[in-house]
């Protein structure tokens, strides 16, 4: 059974990229999960927000989309109460709020997204304990963590 340290939460934004450029920094993300050296984790809102946008523009990446996920096995985090939501509703719209709220739930390492308007926007940061990066943040942010234990 693999032990993973660094668990990280996925925006719809970041799992659409890595189908449609598999090559680029977002790509390089899933092969690591696929490598074991990190964990995936998504609400159930990403997964179906990630649906919702190929079925209506990449329709031909659904089948792909499907295996990939069932491939990946990614943690789901749990949906936030309203309660729990209150403090990003002040900052997010609602359905972002939910998403890093539950990312927020889920004790990840990092938040990695593409959506750098609202999720990076003035005061987002402060409602949780960990970075919020664009996927080439997201390597530099697993080589600054795994670094000591190289030498």
């Amino acid at each position: 059974m693999a032990f993973y340290q660094y668990r990280l939460f996925f925006d719809s934004s970041v799992y659409i990229t890595a189908l449609l450029s598999p090559r680029g920094a977002a790509g390089e993300l899933i092969r690591l999960i696929e490598a074991g050296g990190i964990q995936m984790v998504v609400s159930e809102d990403v997964v179906t927000e990630t649906d919702r946008v190929l079925r209506l523009k990449f329709p031909e990446l659904i089948q792909e989309s499907i295996n990939l996920w069932t491939h990946l096995a990614p943690e789901i985090a749990l949906s936030p109460t309203f309660d729990q939501m209150k403090p990003f509703l002040k900052k997010l719209a609602t359905d972002d709020a939910k998403i890093l709220c539950s990312a927020q739930l889920a004790k990840v390492s990092a938040f990695v997204t593409w959506n750098t308007r609202d999720f990076m926007a003035q005061g987002v940061a402060s409602l949780v304990d960990f970075p919020i990066v664009v996927p080439a943040d997201g390597l530099k942010l697993l080589r600054k963590w795994i670094e000591p234990f190289l030498d």
